[in-house]
This record gives C-alpha cells, sequence and structure tokens, in this order.
C-alpha cells in the first residue's frame, strides 16, 4: 500500500487540533491553495486526480495515514481529498509542519520518505496509463 510512518503520523498528530468531517465533504480539492495538513485517526479519505482517474487510481487513506503533506512544499494541493467515511482527523497549519520540517531533521527525513514513495507510485501509475506517447522527431 506505500510507505507509512507511526513515528511521523504520531509526530504530526501530537500537534494537530481534532477535526471532525462527515463523509461527503472535501477536505482540499487540486489546485487549492495550502491550508494544511491531515492527520487520519479514524474513517476513509478517497484521493484522486479528479481530471485523470485513469492515470492516478484513486487511493483510499485511512487511520494513520497523512493527507496533504506535499502541498506544505509546493504550496498547492496536487489531488483533491474525499471523506468517504466520516472521520476524525487531526489537522496542521502548513506553517506547523514546515517549522516541524525545519528544526526537526528526523520528521524531515519521514516525510521526504513518504513524499518519495508517493512520486514512485505516481510513476508506476504513468508507466502503466493507457495513452499515446508522441514521436520525436
Amino acid at each position: 500500500m506505500g510507505f507509512k510512518s507511526t513515528e511521523l503520523h504520531t509526530a504530526l498528530d501530537g500537534q494537530a487540533s481534532p477535526l471532525f468531517v462527515p463523509a461527503g465533504q472535501y477536505l482540499f480539492h487540486c489546485g487549492d491553495p495550502v491550508s494544511g495538513v491531515f492527520v487520519i485517526r479514524n474513517g476513509a479519505v478517497l484521493m484522486t486526480l479528479d481530471s485523470a482517474p485513469h492515470i492516478y487510481p484513486p487511493r483510499k487513506l485511512g487511520p494513520g495515514d497523512i493527507a496533504g503533506l506535499p502541498a506544505t512544499l509546493t504550496g498547492t494541493y496536487s489531488l483533491s481529498a474525499l471523506v468517504i467515511e466520516d472521520a476524525e482527523l487531526g489537522f496542521l497549519p502548513a506553517s506547523r509542519v514546515t517549522d516541524l520540517l525545519e528544526t526537526s531533521p528526523r520528521i524531515c527525513v519521514l516525510a521526504m520518505t513518504m513524499i518519495s514513495q508517493e512520486v514512485a507510485r505516481m510513476r508506476c501509475a504513468l508507466k502503466e496509463a493507457p495513452f499515446d506517447t508522441p514521436t520525436l522527431h
């Protein structure tokens, strides 16, 4: 299923404010400016690339997962996050996540490992995507 870090989840969750989000609500949409990171305590969130589900297969996140972490470095969310089961979350503003990454080498390495695993997942999905590649002349 990918990289899951209990240590990273615990570190972020310890700084997060509790948040309840009912099923059917979006945490964020692809292209939205970053507000923060969502640590999933209970429930489920579906991560999608709305315009290209055939390239990026939807991914279900659950307890122990983190949604929105890459956006703290880019400034915008690259996927949409739809709550598909009532969710108890921890919310951590982007500025607080950035502070943690800058002051804790261990948290930074764990976050970069998680983001690298997501990049690898995306590359595998692209390799298997059914689209035409233009020929170069």
